[in-house]
């Protein structure tokens, strides 16, 4: 009985060795790597956003299919899936000054190993390995369209259909290696969450993509769940350093919540063309940001601005402003930051030096706006600082709504 006592246990352990060998479980921890990162059961899901869409969209759009993936292994399911992340290709606000267009990854403008934290992610570049000779084969294209007569009539249930008529431009981001085996027109209208249905439409596929990603709406918008995803959306450090230096050396401020400056977004061309109801004129914005610095006493060294207004409306801001000794400042690199900055650096350097503002002015219902916000939010600056707006040159000024964070 002892003898074959002494056999069970040497088989046991060569098992455990064995098992540790090959890259399974680890005996003495007890513990063991994901199953799914060992084999080649790993699928992945992917996703893009009407190209006029900007920037800050699609920050919001990445956090609805994350949140959607980070529930369901929450609930342990889906834990072999991997979310995508879509380059950043040719953004209609973008124009780069020096730099040539081109797919960029996220980690270009975010810290990536902090999105990992909440969800698991892989940069595009990232997912060649899944596949043979460098190209990546989709097996499935759902291409998502709006019912034609959207929440009307008081239909506000959450359904999908597929039909015959679609169109996908087949862009990729600009890779030329990317194919599809099968595309799927569907009509949808409803929470993101319900994609999982169309997922298991195909459960034999293993890389399925979602066009139009910005049609699904958030599951969890607004609550502890969104806030911890958006927690995780922490820029690049190069970014960082970069609008660091600016606020120390312009804005003189050495801290992150500061007091020495307040910022304000004026956003105009497209958006004032079309919303010009909501957007004031240079001279009545200069009005607003002077009546605020004498009613609210603040001392500080300038006022920090970020738009897209033309030279010559900045110029009858800067104007407006100088008569009541208020220096507006703008973002502007050094040559050797200037040679590699594209569009969309500038934007979110703006972001991070509007943020860390004593005060902050937005624009009505703009996405820029809200995201700083939200970063203001993360911060711990007070609300009365943070949920302000420019009110039109006449008419009614509503009052922005509050998404406060909860923590």
């Amino acid at each position: 009985m002892i003898f074959l006592s002494i056999i069970l246990a040497n088989l046991l352990f060569t098992s455990a060795n064995l098992v540790l060998e090959n890259d399974q479980c680890d005996a003495a921890t007890k513990t063991c790597p994901d199953a799914a990162e060992n084999t080649n059961d790993i699928k992945l899901l992917l996703y893009d956003v009407n190209p006029p869409e900007g920037f800050n969209l699609r920050r919001d759009v990445y956090m609805r299919f994350a949140i959607m993936l980070a529930e369901a292994q929450k609930d342990g399911k889906k834990e072999n899936w991997r979310l995508v992340l879509p380059p950043w290709y040719n953004l209609f606000h973008w124009k780069s000054r020096v730099v040539k267009h081109e797919p960029m990854s996220w980690s270009y403008f975010f810290q990536v190993d902090a999105l990992k934290s909440y969800a698991p992610v892989l940069e595009f570049n990232e997912t060649f390995s899944q596949f043979t000779g460098n190209a990546i084969e989709i097996d499935v294209l759902y291409v998502l369209q709006n019912y034609k007569k959207l929440f009307e009539d008081g239909d506000y249930d959450d359904k999908w259909e597929t039909t015959e008529d679609c169109y996908y431009d087949g862009e990729f981001w600009g890779y030329n290696n990317v194919t599809v085996k099968e595309t799927v027109c569907v009509h949808y209208q409803g929470k993101i969450s319900m994609l999982w249905e169309l997922v298991a439409l195909h459960p034999s596929a293993k890389t399925i993509m979602f066009s139009n990603g910005e049609i699904p709406l958030h599951t969890s918008y607004g609550t502890k769940v969104y806030w911890d995803c958006r927690k995780s959306m922490k820029f690049s450090k190069r970014l960082l350093d970069i609008a660091d230096e600016y606020i120390k050396k312009e804005l003189s401020c050495n801290k992150v919540k500061c007091d020495s400056y307040m910022a304000v977004h004026w956003r105009r061309q497209d958006f004032a063309r079309s919303r010009g109801k909501d957007v004031p004129s240079p001279e009545q914005t200069a009005a607003q940001i002077n009546k605020l610095l004498y009613e609210k006493r603040m001392d500080i060294t300038g006022v920090f601005l970020a738009t897209d207004a033309t030279a010559e409306e900045i110029k009858k801001l800067k104007a407006a402003l100088s008569r009541h000794s208020h220096e507006v400042k703008m973002f502007s690199p050094n040559h050797k930051d200037a040679m590699q900055l594209r569009e969309g650096d500038y934007a979110v350097i703006d972001q991070i030096i509007c943020s860390r503002a004593v005060y902050f002015i937005g624009t009505h219902e703009s996405t820029f706006s809200f995201r700083i916000q939200e970063e203001r939010e993360i911060l711990g600056f007070p609300k009365e600082t943070t949920f302000n707006r420019l009110c039109p040159d006449s008419g009614d000024c509503e009052k922005p709504a509050r998404w406060t964070i909860v923590n």
